[in-house]
């Protein structure tokens, strides 16, 4: 005797299709149709003959609609198909993350979802509640990322550590942008961005590899090589090969405003700030050239774009600060991480004056105690996924984008 269960996909008379997550099988009832319609989902038994199931036993587990259409399935159902298809690869992803750095002995970790104060960063919107207690209340955040709290962890002698977990951050919503994301964040204790690039190309050359049984993939016609190692071009040739703008001059909003107009760069506005204008040339036209080259490190940032990133010794005006490229799409931020904390104040209260939340007293006080020289990345592991999977928008590769 065989069992099996499923939606009823068709069905006329005493014939019929059911389905479940492993295909399609025809079954028959014989002589009678046990009130079975299409849209109900069922157990039957039987046996089988010529693969078709005899059904000698029915239950009914759950009635469909009474207006259920089967044009309507098999078009749901074929959308349906390839989300299951693309989540399951999601999970393959994220068991070949956690065996990569199970392999290179990292520990994994857990920080705070709702956080009392973030990294004050003006670009970043966040989400704000309020915890009520019964005696007090609490201004909380969503977390936009787990770093001040990882890196308060390597602050008391974690030395590899990694994270899988939900960040948030309001007012981003594009094919790359989710308000609800999946972080993968890591740090290396007594590391700089030099290893952490390595750290990406060895990653995501591992994920590909196991999920998709190579070390490339094609997106828009275009074979991607995901090989080790990957081209790394600075951020100041990118400006000056790409966008034909030398930041070494351009150090201030007017002068980066006057060259991007002469530039005809349209989405250039007078009132942008100097970071605002470098993003919008970034966007406009560097990164579409850093598609054209596949998998690529964009290296070492100007200083106004430090963020937590230590500067280079031998050139105080750039960052040791990395971003890695995947067919165009920014996959992942890295850096040497600034260990100074009187420097770290200095730039928190300086960001601060147009933030929304506190300073975080606890992680500077943290930092106060000795963080060991260390390096770190966050990478997005949606647009990983995106990658891996052919999608070409987050909501295609989550089963319930916002809204749904």
């Amino acid at each position: 005797m065989v069992a099996v269960r499923g939606r009823v996909v068709r069905w006329e008379g005493t014939y019929g299709v059911v389905a479940d997550e492993s295909g399609q099988l025809e079954i028959s009832m014989g002589v009678h149709g046990g009130g079975i319609a299409a849209g109900d989902i069922v157990e039957l038994t039987g046996e089988m003959q010529a693969d078709k199931l005899i059904v000698h036993d029915l239950q009914i587990l759950a009635a469909g609609r009474a207006d259920w259409d089967v044009g309507d399935w098999l078009r749901f159902n074929r959308s349906d198909e390839i989300l299951k298809e693309r989540l399951r690869l999601r999970g393959a992803i994220f068991e070949a993350i956690r065996a990569f750095f199970s392999q290179g002995r990292f520990r994994e970790v857990e920080t705070p979802v709702l956080v009392a104060a973030a990294a004050p960063e003006t670009h970043i919107d966040l989400f704000a509640t309020t915890f009520k207690g019964e005696k007090s209340s609490m201004s909380l955040f969503l977390a936009p990322s787990p770093e001040l709290y990882m890196k308060r962890l390597l602050g008391i002698g974690m030395e590899r550590i990694y994270q899988l977990g939900r960040s948030f951050r309001n007012g981003e919503v594009s094919a790359l942008h989710q308000p609800e994301f999946v972080m993968l964040e890591w740090y290396r204790a007594y590391a700089s961005y030099e290893e952490i690039i390595e750290d990406v190309e060895n990653l995501v050359a591992f994920v590909a590899e196991r999920v998709l049984g190579a070390q490339s993939f094609v997106r828009q016609g275009r074979d991607i090589d995901l090989t080790p190692p990957w081209e790394r071009i600075s951020v100041y040739r990118a400006f000056l090969r790409w966008a034909d703008i030398d930041l070494s001059v351009c150090t201030e909003a007017d002068s980066l405003y006057r060259r991007a107009s002469a530039l005809e760069l349209g989405s250039a506005r007078p009132e942008d700030s100097w970071e605002t204008l470098f993003h919008k040339i970034l966007l406009d036209k560097v990164e579409p050239e850093l598609a054209k080259i596949g998998a690529v490190h964009l290296v070492d940032y100007p200083s106004q774009l430090a963020a937590l990133a230590k500067l280079k010794e031998d050139r105080p005006d750039l960052a040791e600060r990395a971003e890695a490229y995947v067919a165009g799409v920014e996959l992942s931020n890295g850096y040497t991480e600034l260990n100074d904390p009187q420097e770290q104040r200095r730039r928190f209260v300086e960001e601060a004056k147009m933030g929304q939340a506190p300073l975080d007293e606890a992680f500077l006080m943290a930092m106060d105690q000795g963080f060991p020289p260390a390096g770190g990345v966050a990478l997005g592991v949606d647009r990983l996924v995106l990658l891996l999977t052919g999608a070409d928008h987050l909501d295609e590769v989550v089963a319930f984008p916002l809204g749904y």
